[in-house]
């Protein structure tokens, strides 16, 4: 799970790069923190 530091870094370069109308704003940080999960946890 992200901290609120780490995701105080991560948002300002995921604002930047995301494509508008996709994910809403509010689920951005629950959607890094599915990637980094299964990232970390090699889930099948």
């Amino acid at each position: 799970m992200l901290t609120d530091a780490q995701w105080a870094m991560l948002e300002p370069l995921v604002e930047q790069c995301r494509p508008k109308g996709k994910t809403p704003p509010h689920d951005l940080r629950r959607t890094m923190e599915a990637i980094l999960w299964r990232h970390q946890n090699g889930a099948k």
